[in-house]
Protein backbone atom coordinates (compact mmCIF):
# COMPACT_ATOMS: atom_id res chain seq x y z
CA UNK A 1 0.00 0.00 0.00
CA UNK A 2 3.13 2.39 0.88
CA UNK A 3 4.44 2.00 -2.64
CA UNK A 4 1.24 2.62 -4.40
CA UNK A 5 1.02 6.11 -2.48
CA UNK A 6 4.53 6.59 -2.79
CA UNK A 7 4.03 7.15 -6.61
CA UNK A 8 1.10 8.47 -6.27
CA UNK A 9 3.30 11.09 -4.47
CA UNK A 10 5.65 11.45 -7.04
CA UNK A 11 3.61 11.58 -9.74
CA UNK A 12 1.38 14.38 -8.43
CA UNK A 13 4.40 16.21 -7.36
CA UNK A 14 5.94 15.85 -10.62
CA UNK A 15 3.07 17.05 -12.52
CA UNK A 16 2.50 19.90 -10.12
CA UNK A 17 5.96 20.96 -10.61
CA UNK A 18 5.87 20.89 -14.16
CA UNK A 19 2.47 22.57 -14.57
CA UNK A 20 4.20 25.32 -12.32
CA UNK A 21 7.36 25.70 -14.25
CA UNK A 22 5.43 26.04 -17.16
CA UNK A 23 3.16 28.40 -16.25
CA UNK A 24 5.28 30.37 -15.00
CA UNK A 25 7.46 30.32 -17.75
CA UNK A 26 4.80 31.04 -20.05
CA UNK A 27 4.54 34.24 -18.51
CA UNK A 28 7.28 35.30 -18.78
CA UNK A 29 7.35 34.99 -22.08
CA UNK A 30 4.47 36.77 -22.21
CA UNK A 31 5.45 39.86 -20.51
CA UNK A 32 8.57 40.04 -22.37
CA UNK A 33 7.06 39.55 -25.88
CA UNK A 34 4.12 40.60 -25.65
CA UNK A 35 4.38 43.06 -22.78
CA UNK A 36 0.96 41.27 -21.65
CA UNK A 37 0.70 39.31 -18.14
CA UNK A 38 -1.47 36.68 -18.06
CA UNK A 39 -3.14 37.18 -14.88
CA UNK A 40 -4.76 34.08 -14.20
CA UNK A 41 -1.24 32.71 -13.94
CA UNK A 42 -0.52 33.80 -10.59
CA UNK A 43 -3.84 32.27 -9.00
CA UNK A 44 -3.24 28.76 -10.06
CA UNK A 45 0.27 28.98 -9.31
CA UNK A 46 -0.57 29.87 -5.94
CA UNK A 47 -2.52 27.15 -5.41
CA UNK A 48 -0.67 24.57 -6.71
CA UNK A 49 2.18 25.70 -4.71
CA UNK A 50 -0.21 24.58 -1.40
CA UNK A 51 -0.56 21.26 -2.91
CA UNK A 52 3.22 21.06 -3.19
CA UNK A 53 3.84 21.96 0.04
CA UNK A 54 1.40 19.16 1.56
CA UNK A 55 2.92 16.76 -0.42
CA UNK A 56 6.69 17.58 0.08
CA UNK A 57 5.80 17.70 3.42
CA UNK A 58 4.47 14.17 3.08
CA UNK A 59 7.32 12.37 1.24
CA UNK A 60 9.54 14.45 3.45
CA UNK A 61 8.16 12.23 6.73
CA UNK A 62 7.88 9.34 4.54
CA UNK A 63 12.13 9.60 3.72
CA UNK A 64 12.87 10.93 7.07
CA UNK A 65 14.35 14.68 5.45
CA UNK A 66 12.61 16.62 8.30
CA UNK A 67 15.14 18.00 10.68
CA UNK A 68 15.05 17.52 13.96
CA UNK A 69 17.04 17.43 17.44
CA UNK A 70 17.50 13.59 18.18
CA UNK A 71 20.03 13.93 21.11
CA UNK A 72 16.99 13.20 23.61
CA UNK A 73 15.52 10.99 21.79
CA UNK A 74 18.89 9.08 21.50
CA UNK A 75 20.41 9.28 25.19
CA UNK A 76 16.54 8.23 26.58
CA UNK A 77 15.77 4.71 27.55
CA UNK A 78 13.38 2.63 26.11
CA UNK A 79 10.73 3.40 28.02
CA UNK A 80 11.07 7.17 27.35
CA UNK A 81 11.61 6.49 23.48
CA UNK A 82 8.30 4.97 23.59
CA UNK A 83 6.51 7.66 25.34
CA UNK A 84 8.21 10.10 23.34
CA UNK A 85 7.39 8.16 19.58
CA UNK A 86 3.73 7.99 21.05
CA UNK A 87 3.52 11.62 21.92
CA UNK A 88 4.93 12.90 18.64
CA UNK A 89 3.15 10.89 16.63
CA UNK A 90 -0.40 11.92 18.14
CA UNK A 91 0.98 15.30 18.16
CA UNK A 92 1.73 15.59 14.38
CA UNK A 93 -0.98 13.69 13.39
CA UNK A 94 -3.52 15.44 16.22
CA UNK A 95 -2.43 18.61 13.75
CA UNK A 96 -2.55 17.15 10.42
CA UNK A 97 -6.67 15.61 11.63
CA UNK A 98 -7.62 19.30 12.21
CA UNK A 99 -5.92 20.60 8.85
CA UNK A 100 -8.06 17.83 6.95
CA UNK A 101 -11.23 18.34 9.21
CA UNK A 102 -11.28 22.25 8.62
CA UNK A 103 -10.14 22.21 5.53
CA UNK A 104 -13.03 19.97 4.51
CA UNK A 105 -15.51 22.20 6.23
CA UNK A 106 -14.01 25.26 4.30
CA UNK A 107 -14.25 23.33 0.83
CA UNK A 108 -18.09 22.66 2.20
CA UNK A 109 -18.27 26.10 2.70
CA UNK A 110 -17.34 27.04 -0.60
CA UNK A 111 -19.57 24.54 -2.32
CA UNK A 112 -22.50 25.85 -0.20
CA UNK A 113 -21.81 29.46 -1.01
CA UNK A 114 -20.86 28.67 -5.02
CA UNK A 115 -17.77 30.55 -4.60
CA UNK A 116 -15.70 31.09 -7.47
CA UNK A 117 -11.42 32.32 -7.91
CA UNK A 118 -11.62 36.18 -8.42
CA UNK A 119 -9.03 35.12 -12.50
CA UNK A 120 -10.35 32.13 -13.79
CA UNK A 121 -14.32 32.09 -12.63
CA UNK A 122 -13.99 28.45 -11.01
CA UNK A 123 -15.47 26.98 -8.26
CA UNK A 124 -12.70 27.95 -5.44
CA UNK A 125 -13.44 24.50 -3.39
CA UNK A 126 -12.01 23.31 -6.41
CA UNK A 127 -8.32 24.90 -5.10
CA UNK A 128 -9.23 24.36 -1.66
CA UNK A 129 -9.75 20.94 -1.60
CA UNK A 130 -6.01 20.78 -1.95
CA UNK A 131 -5.73 21.09 1.80
CA UNK A 132 -7.51 18.17 3.04
CA UNK A 133 -6.27 16.08 0.53
CA UNK A 134 -2.69 16.95 1.32
CA UNK A 135 -3.07 16.85 5.04
CA UNK A 136 -4.35 13.32 4.31
CA UNK A 137 -1.08 12.08 3.23
CA UNK A 138 0.36 14.03 5.54
CA UNK A 139 -1.52 12.06 8.45
CA UNK A 140 -0.88 8.65 6.45
CA UNK A 141 3.13 9.53 6.85
CA UNK A 142 3.48 10.39 10.36
CA UNK A 143 1.39 7.58 11.62
CA UNK A 144 3.56 5.17 9.34
CA UNK A 145 6.39 6.60 10.41
CA UNK A 146 5.67 6.04 13.70
CA UNK A 147 4.81 2.88 13.60
CA UNK A 148 8.07 2.01 11.68
CA UNK A 149 10.21 4.14 14.35
CA UNK A 150 8.24 2.05 17.33
CA UNK A 151 8.72 -1.67 15.29
CA UNK A 152 12.40 -0.43 14.92
CA UNK A 153 12.79 0.44 18.43
CA UNK A 154 11.52 -2.94 19.36
CA UNK A 155 13.15 -5.00 16.49
CA UNK A 156 16.42 -3.29 18.58
CA UNK A 157 15.41 -4.33 21.80
CA UNK A 158 14.39 -8.11 20.44
CA UNK A 159 10.97 -7.65 21.22
CA UNK A 160 8.19 -9.06 19.17
CA UNK A 161 4.97 -7.14 18.30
Amino acid sequence: MSKVISYIENFVLAITMLTMAVIAFTNVISRYFFHYSLSFTEEITINLFVLLTFLGAAVGVRMNAHLGFSLLFEKANVISKRILIVFSTLLISTVFFLLTYYGYEMMQFQMERNLITPSLGWQQWVFSMFIPMGSLFCLYRTIEAGVIEWKELNKGEGIKL
